[in-house]
């Protein structure tokens, strides 16, 4: 039996790079046995990343892990040292760096590298090309936690919960104010009228799945706007109902999701069906947020509508309506094993 992999999976709490960083490692868990490790850190003063950045790009030599912790709130070092750093997110890639340097381990970081030069890690994964990094990974789709076999099982599952009613089911993910975009009362009226004259056009019955950022005041909207009858079943977050996105994505032939949340972007991109994403009139992303949507709609993966517009036009679905090309299942796996140098085992697990 082939030796496990010792990864430390680094850890800032925010949801999307954890997802990044565990889809990563699920991917490589595929193709070879893992035992994965989760250290959770958190940057002291964000003015450090500075300091922590000069110390990175003018030196090679191992740095203290004394002098680390003086810019990072960390867990307690694995015994044994690792094989891989991994991590997601601009605030863990100095940390990624330093550790990766510190214990010979070789590093993948997903994210943008801000002025930190790429020769710091094995693997730079990203959606646009780095110039001049030949460690540089691009690919098509962010990874992210959703599993390909998880979601088809869990689709069946929910839609032969659901058979009763014989309708198909296209699902609805709701955010809120955030990334530069904010939804007031007319938004979420929109949003219910695409959903009552998408249903009836299209006879199909919706999934609906509200978030934190929704709040009180759009939930409260959107159940006075929405048909129940074209509701097939909904999640309200405000209710504390628990969320099952492979379900929920898996019983799903079509996804709208409000623009504001990447990750329930990605998430849905990768479950591989048709994704559309609903901008609400109040919408300013940055620049890094906009180019990474448009990189998605270039690549056939994303179709954005404004939400006016189309609750104004629901004809435009028709017309812009598409389906994405499939990825290979393991293709992520392959190519990072294949950049690590680590044999291709078999499906392995992670522990």
């Amino acid at each position: 039996m082939s030796e496990r992999k010792r990864v430390w999976l680094l850890s800032d709490g925010q949801p999307g790079h954890d997802s990044r960083s565990q889809g990563i490692v699920r991917a490589l868990a595929d193709v070879t046995p893992l035992d994965v490790q989760v250290i959770q850190l958190s940057m002291r003063l964000g003015l450090a990343r500075n300091v922590l950045r000069f110390l990175l790009n003018h030196s090679d030599s191992p740095l203290s892990i004394h002098i680390l912790k003086l810019f990072y709130r960390m867990d307690p070092l694995p015994g044994g040292g690792c094989d891989l750093v991994v991590s997601a997110g601009g605030k863990t890639s100095f940390a990624n760096a330093w550790l990766a340097r510190l214990t010979g381990a070789a590093s993948i970081f997903a994210g943008t590298l801000r002025r930190l030069q790429a020769r710091q890690f094995s693997v730079v994964m990203t959606l646009e090309p780095v110039p001049g990094a030949d460690n540089n990974l691009v690919v098509p789709l962010l990874p992210t936690t959703i599993d390909l076999q998880s979601v088809e099982k869990q689709g069946e599952s929910l839609r032969n919960e659901l058979a009763g009613d014989g309708w198909r089911y296209w699902l609805m993910l709701l955010g809120g104010k955030g990334a530069g975009y904010a939804y007031g009362q007319q938004d979420w009226m929109h949003i219910a009228d695409i959903m009552n004259t998408l249903a009836d056009r299209h006879g199909i019955r919706w999934l609906l799945a509200t978030s934190r950022r929704t709040g009180a005041a759009g939930e409260q909207a959107l159940r006075h706007y929405i048909n129940p009858a074209c509701l097939a079943r909904a999640c309200w977050h405000e209710g504390g109902e628990t969320f099952q996105a492979e379900a929920f994505l898996g019983a799903s032939d079509q996804v709208f999701v409000s623009e504001d949340s990447m990750t329930m972007l990605t998430e849905a991109m990768s479950a591989q069906h048709p994704v559309y994403s609903l901008c609400p009139e109040q919408a300013l992303p940055d620049n890094r947020y906009e180019q990474a949507l448009s990189r998605y709609v270039d690549a056939g993966r994303l179709c954005r509508f404004a939400l006016a517009e189309l609750a104004e036009q629901p004809a435009l679905f028709d017309e812009r309506r598409y389906t994405p090309e499939p990825l290979p299942a393991s293709y992520l796996g392959n190519e990072l094993a294949n950049r690590l140098g680590w044999p291709v085992v078999s499906r392995g697990q992670s522990t």
